[in-house]
């Protein structure tokens, strides 16, 4: 085999592949080993052209979650480079050696959900309400009921939602007020621990909930974003009623 041609600097390099001219720098995953096969006669073409083509070293290092796949400098979505503030907090997670595969399920059933409000603000919503993603993808959240479990506001047709551990409710998404400027409308709501004081109602429970970012339809404005509406939801616990009194104290609001 003849020498592979090649240019090198201080940090960076091109080599030319079947008369294809292909440049690296040092921040590459591949150019170290890359930059220690240049240079000799014996280097397998085949071989180095894997290292060199960074799709190639995309699909050699990434870890696919559903539609969701992760490298070492990057997350894609059905095959595509996304940069966002949760890519962003996924890669420095990553970093830190630690699973990325809650937040990577997160992503792929967030990115399924067809509202864009929640796609660009779900995951601003949890780090500033410091609520976790549980390993399957989902979020936890809070929820004010009454003694008996049901939500504070009756339905038109005079019925109440049952909020009890257990307990799936659910309504037509398309019934769901998309408006994030409609800060008290139609839909399954849901807060923050922080938001609990504001939530409508002097008396009652506090249940925690696990919601799929899919079936989040909007971020109100109001309150700096302390709350959300889903078109269904699963509790899945409750909170002590000694840790829930700060709840009841506070000047409740109408949603």
């Amino acid at each position: 085999m003849s020498m592979i041609p090649y240019t090198l600097s201080r940090d960076a390099l091109t080599v030319f592949l079947k008369g294809v001219p292909y440049s690296m720098n040092d921040s590459h995953p591949n150019y170290e080993a890359v930059h220690d096969m240049i240079g000799f006669p014996d280097v397998d073409e085949d071989e180095l052209l894997k290292l060199v083509s960074y799709r190639e070293t995309l699909k050699a290092v990434t870890v696919d979650y559903g539609d969701v796949s992760v490298g070492q400098d990057c997350v894609l979505y059905k095959g595509k480079v996304v940069t966002s503030y949760l890519t962003s907090r996924m890669l420095d997670i990553l970093a830190l050696g630690k699973d990325i595969g809650p937040w990577a399920r997160f992503m792929d059933k967030l990115y399924a959900n067809p509202s864009k409000t929640a796609v660009d603000e779900l995951f601003l919503w949890l780090e500033k309400a410091n609520m976790p993603i549980t390993t399957n993808g989902n979020f936890l959240a809070y929820k004010k009921v009454q003694d008996d479990y049901t939500s504070y506001h009756a339905n038109p047709d005079g019925s109440r939602v049952d909020n009890r551990v257990g307990a799936t409710p659910s309504m037509p998404r398309n019934e769901v007020s998309d408006n994030r400027n409609q800060t008290c409308a139609a839909g399954l709501h849901f807060c923050s621990w922080h938001y609990l004081p504001h939530y409508n109602g002097s008396t009652g429970k506090v249940v925690i909930l696990e919601i799929d970012p899919g079936d989040v339809v909007s971020i109100p404005s109001d309150y700096q974003n302390a709350k959300g509406r889903a078109w269904t939801y699963k509790v899945v616990g409750e909170i002590d009623q000694a840790q829930t009194e700060f709840a009841f104290k506070g000047t409740p609001i109408a949603a």
